[in-house]
């Protein structure tokens, strides 16, 4: 007996499976937007058509990219080491046959996290990183919803402009104090001196540089006052003492 199908006719067609990991970490890894179609383009060949290789022209019609961006895409993961070109022998043709290998991605996945060192900038958002991107790549892990809601009020009823916020993540990287309050702390006190532009950034931060050696050396004279005084005050005792001690001694040899 034949049962009609009555559910949704795309889960009738055959399903592509990929690592959960190349979802979440693809730009963390190098990865581009294009990168990333022309991965899983290419991982849908092997599995649902067991083409384990396709020409420029065949990638880019999967891909809706031009061949010759296909091209660079495919030069730029075989540069970074995450595809490489493999061979092997076609047993009914008899020929050489190249194919993509994909394990050197997989294994990138497959590696544990190292703490890399501060590598903000602002270049990145402009050239397509999302501030949440750089915020958990900074952060070292995915953000909570908390945290997410405050970048999302940053930028939308804060009305901070995005090269603001990532100024003040970098400013935390590099005090070593990755946390969203931290980063709050410093937006406000920006906005409390008015900081409204680039140009002002840099002169804010100059003048706060500029109170800070102020205030060390401050600190420093103070220092060395109390020191020079301390000494005077222990020379003073001393010769009071050797005065009262020895005074039959230094009336008999005044010059000792």
């Amino acid at each position: 007996m034949n049962h009609q199908w009555h559910g949704p006719a795309w889960l009738q067609t055959p399903f592509v499976a990929v690592p959960y990991s190349l979802l979440r970490n693809w730009n963390e890894i190098g990865l581009s937007s294009e990168d990333l179609i022309v991965v899983l383009e290419i991982v849908a060949a092997g599995q649902v058509e067991g083409k384990e290789f396709l020409t420029q022209q065949e990638l880019g019609q999967r891909c809706h990219l031009d061949a010759l961006k296909v091209g660079e895409c495919v030069g730029k993961l075989l540069e970074k080491n995450l595809i490489s070109m493999g061979e092997c022998l076609d047993p009914e043709e008899g020929t050489v046959a190249a194919f993509f290998d994909l394990s050197p991605l997989w294994d990138k996945l497959s590696q544990p996290k190292t703490k890399q060192e501060p590598s903000v900038d602002n270049e990145e958002v402009a050239n397509g990183t999302d501030v949440f991107s750089l915020f958990e790549r900074e952060f070292g892990r995915p953000l909570s919803g908390f945290e997410f809601d405050q970048i999302q009020q940053w930028l939308r009823e804060d009305e901070h402009p995005q090269w603001m916020v990532v100024e003040a993540l970098k400013e935390a990287v590099f005090a070593n104090k990755c946390s969203i309050r931290y980063i709050d702390r410093i937006l406000y006190d920006w906005q409390r001196h008015k900081v409204r532009s680039r140009r002002d950034l840099e002169t804010y931060q100059e003048s706060y540089r500029e109170r800070q050696r102020g205030r060390e050396q401050v600190a420093a004279t103070r220092s060395l006052r109390g020191n020079t005084g301390q000494r005077k005050a222990g020379n003073s005792d001393s010769e009071s003492s050797k005065d009262e001690r020895y005074s039959a001694f230094y009336q008999l040899f005044p010059d000792s």
